[in-house]
């Protein structure tokens, strides 16, 4: 079977404008979501390097991430100072836990929240600064927190 020209010479093209304009959109729609993900990493943290360090878990969706520099203040994304008292990093996370219960009972009354800490704490903070952080987390409600770290295959 073969396509031969008409007598008056139209040929039938493709129309390729919503194949681009969808092509566009995509490109769009990941450029965004790497933002989003990036803002959330603070590139002055400097993490530890652990030897059992395992990769991340990417199952995780309701997650708020919390970025310990080397003198303790904990930087947030959307916080345009970062906070360094004990109230202050406490007000913060009771809001946050409040935000997030009431997210959750939006959908379902008896549901718990489900959100994890990832913290992120540069090589020289201090232990006892990330041990007082946890026990903030705890004592506010999360249950479920995560340390980031780097293996020493670099990763």
């Amino acid at each position: 079977m073969t396509h031969a020209v008409s007598d008056s010479g139209v040929r039938a093209e493709p129309n390729l404008i919503p194949l681009l304009d969808l092509v566009f959109q995509l490109i769009m729609f990941f450029m965004i979501c790497v933002n989003f993900v990036s803002s959330q990493v603070n590139e002055e943290i400097q993490l530890p390097v652990a030897q059992s360090a395992r990769a991340m878990d990417k199952g995780e969706f309701e997650v708020l991430v919390l970025n310990m520099d080397a003198n303790g203040k904990i930087q947030v994304v959307g916080q345009p100072e970062p906070l360094a008292t004990p109230g202050e990093k406490k007000y913060f996370l009771r809001q946050a836990y409040a935000d997030a219960q009431r997210t959750v009972q939006e959908r379902d009354k008896k549901a718990k929240v489900n959100t994890t800490i990832i913290l992120r704490a540069h090589r020289q903070a201090t232990y006892l600064q990330v041990y007082e952080l946890l026990t903030l987390c705890k004592e506010v409600g999360f249950r479920k927190i995560q340390l980031r770290a780097y293996s020493k295959a670099g990763g």
